[in-house]
C-alpha cells in the first residue's frame, strides 16, 4: 500500500474507463508498430534519390521531401505519444490525461499540415478542407469533453492523483 489515506485504485472499486483501456490498447500497436513503420519510411525517403509521384506527377526530391519530412516526422512523433500515453494509462499514472491532451493536439497539427499540402499539390477545394476542419474540431471537442467532463473519467483521475 502507498502513503497512509492513499488507497490504490483496485481496492477502491473506480476502474479505468473503456475508452482509456481502448486508447492504452490502441496507443499500444501504434506506439511500437507505427514507430517503427514511420521511421522506416523516413528513412527511406531522406536516403532515397527518387523517382518521387505526388498525384501522379513527377516532382523532384527537394519538393517531396518539403511534402514528406514534416507529415512523417509528425506521424513518429504522434505514434510515440501514443504509446507513452498507453504506458501511463497502463501503469495508472495522471499525467496520461496530458499525453492524450497532446496526441489530440498532434491530431490538429497532423490535420492542418496535410490541408495545407493537400491545398499546395493537390489543389484541393474549400469543401474538403471544410469537412476535414469540421470533423477534427468534432474530434478534438469530444475527446477533451471525455478526459476533463465525464464524470467517470474525471473521478478515474482523481482516484489515481
Amino acid at each position: 500500500m502507498g502513503a497512509e489515506g492513499e488507497v490504490p485504485v483496485r481496492e477502491n472499486g473506480i476502474g479505468v474507463p473503456f475508452l482509456l483501456r481502448a486508447a492504452m490498447a490502441l496507443g499500444a500497436v501504434f506506439g511500437v508498430l507505427g514507430t517503427g513503420i514511420g521511421l522506416w519510411v523516413l528513412f527511406r525517403v531522406i536516403l532515397s534519390a527518387g523517382p518521387f509521384r505526388v498525384n501522379e506527377e513527377m516532382v523532384s526530391r527537394a519538393e517531396f521531401l518539403t511534402v514528406a519530412l514534416p507529415l512523417v516526422g509528425l506521424y513518429v512523433s504522434a505514434c510515440i505519444t501514443a504509446g507513452a500515453a498507453s504506458w501511463a494509462i497502463w501503469r495508472q499514472r495522471a499525467y496520461s490525461r496530458a499525453l492524450l491532451t497532446t496526441l489530440l493536439a498532434e491530431f490538429v497539427i497532423g490535420d492542418t499540415a496535410m490541408l495545407v499540402m493537400a491545398r499546395r499539390l493537390f489543389h484541393a477545394g474549400a469543401s474538403e478542407l471544410a469537412v476535414s476542419v469540421f470533423f477534427f474540431t468534432v474530434l478534438v471537442a469530444l475527446g477533451l469533453w471525455y478526459l476533463y467532463r465525464k464524470e467517470s473519467v474525471v473521478r478515474y483521475y482523481a482516484s489515481i492523483r
